[in-house]
């Protein structure tokens, strides 16, 4: 599900106005997309039968009996990032999913249940959520315009965490989403109220998901790393998480940062050395507040660069294996499959 409709040309305009029109989006938020027809034909509020029943999603249930929403449906192409717009006319049930959803009410109001608590996200604001995190949103009139905009996992780490330098709410909020597994459920709620640059950014990347022109994707990251910048800079937000979560000290998001940015030679010796910790108490430090080893990072960090080369150039899988820190083949592709689910000649050819 990429973008809310097909490509055209009103999207760009030349000489002194934005590349970025917005009236193209308020056109499609205008149009009726099938889940809004069939409310509006069959009298039907609930959004999930309808989905059902049009064959446009499959939910499936966990153990808690909670609907998941799950990242093989909305990123079958293996994007990072993608958009739909709220439907209008129905109500969606309590649910959950496996990736990030930033919703952005372009026009009008929702009200959003989020772990228990009700939040209106008025005209201009946004919602971050978190993955695994419960929630519902109420039935919305045609006049609403709300989109959503969702991100994987991976698309966080390997995309937005290396983009920050310095602990802010937002380092906070992805290294708690990313490394503390067992504490999903935080969300940010920002009430903007229509800040013209944030509109811009948003308008920007729906845009550009869109349409899918040549460098849509660094465009799109650009403008990503935009916003969120200005969501660091806001101080006009409401957070919370799950109860006792509390928040990862500066100096681990700090550490974070350096070994995202030095991973490829890096010691735990000279990590340490670095932020004048002794190796032991580094590692029980990152052991504390991610659940891994540094190790085990460092890996996870190399095996996203062998990716990111089989993707993006036609070197052999045997150069980016070297390029990316890994000299016994057996274990790379060993690593790789377990990271990935294939090897490294499938990843390539899928993606």
């Amino acid at each position: 599900m990429k973008g809310l409709g097909k490509p055209s040309d009103t999207g760009r305009t030349g000489g002194n106005r934005s590349i970025y029109d917005p009236d193209e989006l308020i056109q499609e938020f205008k149009t009726y997309t099938p889940l809004e027809k069939a409310a509006l034909e069959y009298g039907e509020t609930d959004s999930s039968l309808i989905a059902e029943q049009l064959g446009i999603i499959d939910y499936q249930l966990d153990q808690s009996m909670r609907k998941t929403l799950s990242k093989e449906y909305y990123f079958p192409t293996g994007n990072g990032i993608t958009y739909s717009k709220h439907p209008r006319f129905v109500y969606c049930p309590v649910h959950r999913h496996d990736f990030f959803e930033l919703t952005y009410v372009w026009q009008g109001n929702v009200r959003q249940t989020v772990n228990n608590s009700t939040i209106d996200i008025g005209e201009g604001s946004l919602l971050l959520l978190d993955t695994n995190v419960r929630h519902s949103l109420e039935r919305v009139d045609e006049n609403t315009f709300a989109v959503n905009i969702m991100m994987t996992k991976e698309y966080f780490h390997e995309t937005l965490m290396k983009q920050f330098s310095c602990s802010n709410r937002i380092t906070e909020f992805i290294f708690s989403a990313l490394y503390r597994h067992s504490l999903s459920g935080n969300y940010l709620y920002f009430p903007l109220e229509n800040d013209p640059e944030v509109r811009h950014c948003i308008t920007a990347v729906l845009l550009e998901l869109k349409h899918g022109e040549p460098g849509s994707g660094e465009i799109i990251n650009s403008f990503m790393t935009i916003l969120f910048s200005l969501l660091a800079r806001e101080g006009n937000c409401q957070d919370a998480g799950p109860s006792g979560s509390g928040t990862a000290p500066a100096s681990v998001v700090s550490i974070l940062d350096y070994i995202n940015r030095n991973y490829m030679d890096l010691t735990l010796e000279k990590a340490a050395e670095a932020f004048h910790f002794s190796p032991n108490y580094l590692s029980r430090l990152l052991k504390k507040y991610t659940g891994k080893t540094f190790i085990s990072i460092i890996l996870e960090l190399k095996l996203e660069h062998s990716a990111m080369l089989l993707k993006n150039t036609s070197i052999p899988i045997t150069k980016a294996a070297a390029s990316s820190g890994f000299q016994n083949m057996n274990y790379f592709y060993k690593l790789f499959k377990e990271k990935y689910g294939c090897t490294p000649k499938q990843f390539r050819i899928n993606t």
